[in-house]
């Protein structure tokens, strides 16, 4: 086996993640890969955080996620709150509308999770994991 080959097959499994989220996160109005359906889990799983704090759990720079807080607030899926903690900050909330739509994309994200698992025995799905955190760390 080739090392080609291993990162062609890293990069197919993303093409073929995005091809399935793609269209269901449209239904939503949502944009597949620039961190808006996990911003919206997120807030929905954690509750209300700062802008940073949802920065680093989507894995996205500042700037990114500030665009994408613009985005959800003006679709009336997110508001900003005064945080009593920093009053230089604001806390990033769900509204009512983007709680349920949040729980549109908790289920989409769990279809996703059922077909990546598919018939992989648990043991097998564990050393896989347990390869890729390996990956991660070294391109880290």
């Amino acid at each position: 086996m080739e090392k080609k080959e291993i990162r062609d097959i890293l990069h197919r499994l993303d093409l073929e993640r995005k091809k399935f989220l793609g269209p269901k996160l449209q239904v939503l109005g949502l944009t597949v890969g620039e961190g808006q359906a996990r911003a919206l889990r997120g807030l929905l799983e954690e509750g209300p955080m700062t802008q940073k704090e949802l920065a680093d759990l989507c894995m996205r720079d500042t700037a990114t996620m500030s665009r994408n807080i613009d985005r959800l607030e003006k679709a009336g899926l997110l508001t900003r709150e005064n945080n009593p903690g920093c009053r230089r900050s604001y806390l990033i909330c769900l509204t009512e509308e983007g709680k349920e739509k949040a729980k549109q994309v908790q289920e989409i994200f769990r279809e996703l999770d059922e077909r990546i698992w598919g018939d992989i025995p648990a043991e097998e799905m564990k050393q896989l994991y347990e390869t890729l955190l390996r990956i991660e760390k070294n391109l880290e």
